[in-house]
C-alpha cells in the first residue's frame, strides 16, 4: 500500500518534499494559507487545501485520508493562540486520521542568540531557555514529548538553515541584500533542501517515536569562507559586513552553530547527497542551468 503524505504549512521545503513524494507515486495533500503558490503541486497530482492555522478546527478534515501515512508539521508559531495549541490540535488530527508518523520541522536555532563559534552542538546540548523568539518552537517540541497518542510515532527534525535553488546565500547575493556579520567570522551550518527530503523519508521508515535529530551537513564553516567561495564562483564581490551591535540599530541575533550530525547517520542510515556546501552549490548551478 502506498503511504499517504500530508504537509501542514507547505512552503519551500514542503514543496520540494511533495514533489519527491509525488514522483514516487504517493498520495500527497498539501495545506497552506496561500493556496495559489501550491497550484504547480496540484498540476502534478497533489490535493491542495486552504489552511489558516489559527483556526484549529480546519486540521481534522485536512488530515483525513492519512491512515497509515505521515503528517509533516511545518507551520510557523501562531502568536494569536496560546503556545502549543496548534501543535496539540495537529497531533490530535493526525492521530484521529490514523496516521502512523508525525514529523515536526523544528529549528536548530534554539541554542542561544549570540555567537558561540568554538562549541559543537548535538541533540544532547541544553537548549537556551531565555531566547524569547524560540520559545514557541521549544513549546511545540515539549508538546510532542508530552503527547499520549502512543500509536502515533512522533519525530522532531531540528533543521539548520536550508538552502537550495531560489533560497539561501546564493539567492541573497543575487538580490544584493546579503551582509556578513562581524566580518563573517562566526560559525555556520546548513543543509541542502534535497537532503532534508531524504532525511524525512528515512525518518518515516526508521525513526523511533519521540526521537529528535539535528539536521545539517558535514562541514560547518565561517560565514566568510562560504561567501568568499560562492562569490568567486558567481563572479561577485564579497558582500559588506555589519556588527552585531551598531548604534541606533537592533542587535542582530546569530543562532547558527557548528552542528554534529552523527545521529542522522547512525540511527537513520542517512548518506548525505551534498555533504558540504560545495556539492550543494554545484547542484544548484546545474539545476538553474537546466531550468
Amino acid at each position: 500500500m502506498t503511504r499517504p503524505l500530508t504537509i501542514l504549512g507547505c512552503g519551500y521545503v514542503g514543496t520540494r518534499l511533495a514533489k519527491a513524494a509525488l514522483a514516487a507515486g504517493r498520495p500527497v495533500k498539501v495545506a497552506a494559507r496561500s493556496t495559489g503558490r501550491l497550484a504547480p503541486l496540484q498540476e502534478l497530482g497533489a490535493t491542495v487545501k486552504y489552511l489558516d492555522a489559527g483556526i484549529v478546527k480546519q486540521l481534522p478534515p485536512i488530515c483525513s485520508g492519512t491512515s497509515g501515512g505521515t503528517v509533516v508539521f511545518s507551520i510557523p508559531p501562531v502568536t494569536m493562540l496560546p503556545p502549543g495549541q496548534v501543535m496539540r490540535a495537529a497531533l490530535q488530527a493526525a492521530y484521529g486520521a490514523g496516521a502512523d508518523c508525525f514529523i515536526y520541522f523544528s529549528s536548530s536555532g534554539m541554542y542561544g542568540a549570540d555567537p558561540d563559534d568554538d562549541v559543537w552542538i548535538d541533540e544532547d546540548t541544553p537548549l537556551a531557555l531565555d531566547d524569547a523568539p524560540m520559545k514557541d518552537i521549544a513549546t511545540n517540541e515539549e508538546t510532542i514529548v508530552q503527547s499520549t497518542f502512543d500509536r502515533l510515532r512522533t519525530v522532531t527534525l531540528r533543521l539548520a538553515p536550508v538552502y537550495g535553488p531560489g533560497r539561501g546565500v546564493r539567492s541573497r547575493l543575487t538580490k544584493g541584500d546579503y551582509k556578513l556579520l562581524d566580518d563573517g567570522r562566526h560559525a555556520i551550518s546548513r543543509i541542502h533542501v534535497d537532503d532534508v527530503v531524504n532525511i524525512v523519508f528515512a525518518a518515516e521508515a526508521k525513526a523511533d517515536t519521540r526521537s529528535t535529530f539535528l539536521v545539517a551537513d558535514d562541514e560547518p564553516t565561517t560565514q566568510l569562507d562560504y561567501a568568499t567561495w560562492l562569490c568567486e564562483r558567481m563572479g561577485k564581490a564579497v558582500p559588506p559586513s555589519r556588527s552585531q551591535f551598531e548604534p541606533g540599530k537592533a542587535r542582530v541575533a546569530h543562532r547558527n552553530r557548528k552542528i554534529r550530525n552523527s545521529r542522522i547517520k547512525e540511527q537513520l542510515g542517512v548518506t548525505l547527497r551534498y555533504p558540504t556546501f560545495r556539492e550543494g552549490e554545484a547542484a544548484i548551478e546545474a539545476e538553474l542551468a537546466e531550468a
